[in-house]
Protein backbone atom coordinates (compact mmCIF):
# COMPACT_ATOMS: atom_id res chain seq x y z
CA UNK A 1 0.00 0.00 0.00
CA UNK A 2 1.02 3.71 -0.65
CA UNK A 3 -0.03 7.21 0.62
CA UNK A 4 -2.54 8.37 -2.15
CA UNK A 5 -3.21 11.30 -1.02
CA UNK A 6 -1.54 14.04 -3.68
CA UNK A 7 -2.48 11.81 -6.32
CA UNK A 8 -5.97 11.94 -5.51
CA UNK A 9 -6.12 15.52 -5.28
CA UNK A 10 -4.23 16.39 -8.75
CA UNK A 11 -6.66 14.58 -10.25
CA UNK A 12 -9.97 16.36 -8.54
CA UNK A 13 -8.64 19.44 -9.35
CA UNK A 14 -7.34 18.32 -13.13
CA UNK A 15 -11.09 17.09 -13.79
CA UNK A 16 -12.41 20.14 -12.52
CA UNK A 17 -10.68 22.25 -14.32
CA UNK A 18 -10.69 24.88 -16.08
CA UNK A 19 -13.75 25.57 -13.96
CA UNK A 20 -15.09 28.62 -15.98
CA UNK A 21 -18.78 29.87 -14.93
CA UNK A 22 -20.33 32.56 -17.20
CA UNK A 23 -17.30 33.81 -19.05
CA UNK A 24 -14.98 33.74 -15.79
CA UNK A 25 -12.22 31.17 -14.83
CA UNK A 26 -12.48 30.62 -11.07
CA UNK A 27 -9.12 29.43 -8.91
CA UNK A 28 -8.95 25.82 -8.22
CA UNK A 29 -6.22 24.87 -5.26
CA UNK A 30 -5.45 22.44 -3.33
CA UNK A 31 -6.33 23.40 1.14
CA UNK A 32 -5.84 27.01 0.49
CA UNK A 33 -5.35 30.26 -2.05
CA UNK A 34 -2.09 30.74 -2.64
CA UNK A 35 -0.68 34.07 -1.28
CA UNK A 36 -0.46 36.81 -4.75
CA UNK A 37 -3.64 34.91 -6.27
CA UNK A 38 -6.75 36.57 -6.31
CA UNK A 39 -10.17 34.45 -6.68
CA UNK A 40 -12.18 35.11 -9.54
CA UNK A 41 -14.82 38.21 -9.81
CA UNK A 42 -17.75 36.26 -10.48
CA UNK A 43 -21.08 37.84 -10.71
CA UNK A 44 -20.27 40.55 -7.55
CA UNK A 45 -18.48 37.97 -5.73
CA UNK A 46 -15.06 36.83 -5.30
CA UNK A 47 -14.93 33.32 -5.85
CA UNK A 48 -12.64 30.41 -5.30
CA UNK A 49 -12.53 26.44 -5.02
CA UNK A 50 -10.28 24.38 -2.65
CA UNK A 51 -9.77 20.73 -2.01
CA UNK A 52 -9.52 20.74 1.58
CA UNK A 53 -10.22 17.99 3.84
CA UNK A 54 -9.45 14.13 3.04
CA UNK A 55 -8.69 10.75 4.65
CA UNK A 56 -8.02 7.41 3.41
CA UNK A 57 -8.70 4.33 5.04
CA UNK A 58 -7.47 0.65 3.88
CA UNK A 59 -10.55 -1.45 3.04
CA UNK A 60 -8.99 -4.59 1.38
CA UNK A 61 -10.61 -7.65 2.09
CA UNK A 62 -9.11 -10.25 -0.29
CA UNK A 63 -5.78 -11.19 -1.83
CA UNK A 64 -6.27 -9.72 -5.28
CA UNK A 65 -5.50 -5.95 -4.90
CA UNK A 66 -5.08 -3.01 -2.13
CA UNK A 67 -8.13 -1.23 -2.20
CA UNK A 68 -8.48 2.05 0.24
CA UNK A 69 -11.32 4.50 0.33
CA UNK A 70 -10.40 8.22 0.11
CA UNK A 71 -12.71 10.83 1.19
CA UNK A 72 -12.22 14.44 0.58
CA UNK A 73 -14.19 17.20 0.44
CA UNK A 74 -14.48 20.54 -2.29
CA UNK A 75 -14.75 23.88 -0.64
CA UNK A 76 -16.69 26.61 -3.12
CA UNK A 77 -16.28 29.99 -1.55
CA UNK A 78 -18.06 33.55 -2.54
CA UNK A 79 -17.56 36.07 -1.04
CA UNK A 80 -19.91 39.24 -1.11
CA UNK A 81 -19.78 42.85 0.97
CA UNK A 82 -21.81 42.46 3.69
CA UNK A 83 -25.73 42.46 2.96
CA UNK A 84 -25.33 41.37 -0.96
CA UNK A 85 -25.16 38.27 -2.28
CA UNK A 86 -27.09 35.21 -1.57
CA UNK A 87 -26.03 30.68 -1.65
CA UNK A 88 -27.14 30.84 -5.80
CA UNK A 89 -23.72 31.50 -7.08
CA UNK A 90 -22.26 28.90 -4.69
CA UNK A 91 -24.89 26.36 -5.64
CA UNK A 92 -24.16 27.39 -9.69
CA UNK A 93 -20.72 26.56 -9.06
CA UNK A 94 -21.66 23.45 -7.07
CA UNK A 95 -23.22 22.00 -9.98
CA UNK A 96 -20.76 22.75 -12.57
CA UNK A 97 -18.31 21.01 -10.14
CA UNK A 98 -20.90 17.79 -9.48
CA UNK A 99 -21.12 17.40 -13.18
CA UNK A 100 -17.51 16.93 -13.58
CA UNK A 101 -17.26 14.15 -10.53
CA UNK A 102 -17.76 11.26 -12.27
CA UNK A 103 -15.15 8.52 -13.24
CA UNK A 104 -15.19 9.80 -16.86
CA UNK A 105 -13.34 12.74 -15.77
CA UNK A 106 -11.06 11.37 -13.11
CA UNK A 107 -7.44 10.29 -14.74
CA UNK A 108 -5.23 8.74 -12.03
CA UNK A 109 -1.96 7.24 -12.09
CA UNK A 110 -1.16 3.64 -14.10
CA UNK A 111 -0.89 2.05 -10.52
CA UNK A 112 -4.54 3.09 -9.52
CA UNK A 113 -7.76 2.30 -10.14
CA UNK A 114 -11.09 4.44 -9.64
CA UNK A 115 -13.66 1.76 -9.26
CA UNK A 116 -16.67 3.89 -7.71
CA UNK A 117 -17.01 7.52 -6.87
CA UNK A 118 -20.07 8.87 -4.37
CA UNK A 119 -21.15 11.95 -3.32
CA UNK A 120 -21.41 11.84 0.46
CA UNK A 121 -23.22 15.13 0.80
CA UNK A 122 -23.51 18.72 0.62
CA UNK A 123 -23.95 21.14 3.03
CA UNK A 124 -24.02 25.31 2.75
CA UNK A 125 -21.80 26.96 5.68
CA UNK A 126 -22.40 30.75 5.61
CA UNK A 127 -19.97 33.05 7.64
CA UNK A 128 -20.32 36.54 8.53
CA UNK A 129 -17.26 39.16 9.34
CA UNK A 130 -17.70 42.62 9.57
CA UNK A 131 -17.63 43.62 6.23
CA UNK A 132 -18.43 40.61 4.28
CA UNK A 133 -20.10 37.75 4.38
CA UNK A 134 -19.07 34.24 2.73
CA UNK A 135 -20.76 31.49 1.43
CA UNK A 136 -19.99 28.59 1.08
CA UNK A 137 -21.23 25.10 -0.82
CA UNK A 138 -19.10 22.29 1.04
CA UNK A 139 -19.09 18.58 -1.30
CA UNK A 140 -18.26 15.67 0.28
CA UNK A 141 -16.81 12.48 -1.77
CA UNK A 142 -15.61 8.88 -1.51
CA UNK A 143 -13.82 7.21 -4.43
CA UNK A 144 -13.26 3.63 -3.96
CA UNK A 145 -9.52 3.12 -5.09
CA UNK A 146 -7.85 -0.36 -6.61
CA UNK A 147 -4.07 -0.14 -6.12
CA UNK A 148 -2.56 -2.59 -9.18
CA UNK A 149 0.40 -3.75 -9.51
Amino acid sequence: MRDIATDIRIAIIAAISPLTLSGVTLPVYDTELPPGINPANYQGSAAFVLITDQNEAETTNNDCSIRQNATFQINIVTKFAQGNGGKKLSENISNAIQQKMTLDYLTLPGDLQAINIRKNFSRTQIEQGSSQIAYQKILSYTLDIFQVS
